[in-house]
Formats: structure tokens, sequence, C-alpha cells
């Protein structure tokens, strides 16, 4: 499925009709389960060797071998085997054979990090809203900035939510943890705060934000941090 993915300074913002997304918020304690990035992604092809195995330890080896991180639920891979990848591919053309067959898509929402999601027909496709996935990112910025606890941006988080038709960030749920609940409690708090004056074309459609670590620098948060 195609999807809406801009990347801008930390923020990476996918929307689109997501059934992943929304079977994690039907189910928020479900365990999550994601792809852990051994060494720094690797460019060019390479060889793989990965034989038809559960899909859970295909992507541990993927993940092992490429350094790319994915995000999925335990539950939207149970039962489902990869197929065997052998042979020299690029990172990225080995994740589309690994997952032949097994009915799920890679959509990328960084160059090394990916959600797993339902292949969905080609008429969902949106095109790309640049302007509004700028304006999102800087109001979501600008709330974190608000905060010290969440400012300095050195956690990794996943965050699905709505902007209803006034700009305000509605439904806002945690993918995983950052590590902390208090910080978890503060990046919640911080989202209901954002107002960015407008919402999207479509309210109907969730958006999804990977926030990767990363240090603000001071600038950064320059003319944001009053109340």
């Amino acid at each position: 499925m195609a999807r809406n993915v801009v990347s801008i300074a930390m923020f990476t913002v996918a929307v689109g009709m997501s059934l992943l997304m929304r079977e994690l918020a039907a189910q928020p304690d479900s365990p999550r389960q994601s792809v852990t990035a051994i060494r720094a992604p690797q460019a060019g092809s390479m060889q793989f060797d990965i034989p038809s195995l559960p899909l859970q330890a295909a992507l541990d080896a993927f993940g092992e071998k490429t350094g790319f991180a994915g995000l999925y639920s335990a539950a939207s891979i149970q039962g489902l085997n990869s197929t065997a990848v052998s042979g020299r591919y690029t990172a990225y053309a080995a994740l589309r054979l690994l997952l032949e067959g097994t009915g799920l898509e890679a959509n990328f929402t960084a160059p090394d990090a990916f959600v797993l999601e339902p292949v969905t027909p080609a008429a969902v496709n949106m095109q790309r809203n640049i302007a509004y996935d700028g304006l999102l990112q800087s109001g979501v910025r600008a709330a974190f900035c608000r905060d010290p606890l969440i400012a300095t941006l050195d956690y990794r988080i996943a965050l699905r939510f709505h902007v209803d038709a006034q700009g305000r960030i509605t439904q806002a749920l945690l993918l995983d943890s950052s590590g902390s609940k208090s910080r978890d409690r503060a990046i919640l708090q911080a989202l209901q705060k954002v107002d960015l004056g407008r919402g999207p074309a479509d309210t109907s459609l969730p958006f999804f934000m990977l926030i990767l670590p990363q240090q603000l620098a001071a600038s950064d948060c320059a003319g944001t941090t009053g109340h």
C-alpha cells in the first residue's frame, strides 16, 4: 500500500488507511514486537542467506543483517512464514522478497525504519500533502520543546493519532513505550496541547509518527518554550 511519508528534521510522519494502526488501537494491551537494529544500516547490495522461517525469526535475522528496525504487533505476524531469501539484494528488495506470500508489506517511515501492514488495494493511495505534514511536524516539535522532560528527544517513540477539523490532535496512542512512564505521560499531555489552526484534508485518516533518538539543538526550541 502506498502511503504518504515525509521526513522532516527528527520526525517522520505517515498518513493513510492503516489497518495495523487500527488493530493496535483496538487492542491497547496487546504485545508489541520490533526488529532490533544490531548494527548500522548497510548500503548497497549484500549477500543474504535467510531460509523460510517463522516470520518473527526471519525479521530478526533481517534486522541483524541490515540494521533496519520494524514496528508491528505480535498478532499481525502470528502463524506466518517468510519466503527464503538467498543471494545478493539491496535491503529493500530482500525485505520485499522475505514478505512475499505473507499478506504484509513494509511501509518505510525512515530510510532504515518500517511498519508492517496488510497489503491493501492501490485504490487507497493518496497524494502527499507536504505543506500539512510540515505544519504538523512543527506543531508537535513546539509542544515537545515546552517540556524539558521530552524536549531532548534522546528516545524512540511511535505514535498514532488523528487531527480534527480545528487542527487539534485527538485519539493519541503510544504504540510502544519511550522507556519511562512519566515521559510517556508527558508525551500524551504535550500532544493534547497541539493546535495547528486547521485540520487535514481528511480527518478520518490516522497519522503515524515515528520519533527517532536525536538531540535537539538549542536553536530548534528557540521561541517555543513559553507557556
